[in-house]
């Protein structure tokens, strides 16, 4: 865990829905979720999870009280979230036994592979297959992602 805490700027809102007693659908919560890790420099917001495939509904709680484990190990589930990467931070190489679906919502981004590096931008996705790969912003400003994780095995 990193002891960097930059100028965050980006907020985000959810709106979790679920059905009420009587079966109606409703807005269980509203607002900016209160489950925020520093990693490596990045600030990441656990948006939802989910701990199997297929997930069970309708939602009972809300799975982002603190506390809860937030990134994967091995897992067989999802996570949800947003990752806040202000400009010159870069991520160790690293991987998980998961499919990640990342898209980039602000600001610039550079995936760096074994084989070479990959600029992103706004409107651009990237799917993760288990593979060694590092984040690094080169931009003047911070970079938004969109995190979905989804757990994997190897074959």
């Amino acid at each position: 865990m990193s002891d960097i805490k930059p100028p965050f700027k980006e907020r985000i809102r959810r709106v979790l829905t679920s059905v009420n007693p009587d079966g109606k659908s409703y807005v269980m919560a509203d607002g900016e979720p209160n489950d925020v890790l520093i990693l490596a420099g990045c600030r990441m917001v656990r948006l939802w999870q989910t701990d199997k495939v297929p997930a069970d509904i309708p939602a009972k709680t809300d799975v982002t009280a603190p506390g809860l484990p937030r990134l994967p190990g091995q897992f067989e589930g999802t996570r949800f979230y947003t990752a806040e990467l202000p400009s010159g931070v870069k991520t160790p190489l690293h991987k998980s036994l998961s499919v990640d679906y990342i898209a980039v919502l602000k600001g610039t981004l550079t995936l760096g592979l074994e084989t070479g590096d990959v600029a992103l931008s706004p409107g651009d996705v990237v799917v993760q297959t288990g593979n060694m790969h590092a984040w690094e912003n080169r931009g003047a400003g911070p970079c938004l992602i969109m995190v979905c994780v989804v757990g994997a095995v190897e074959s």
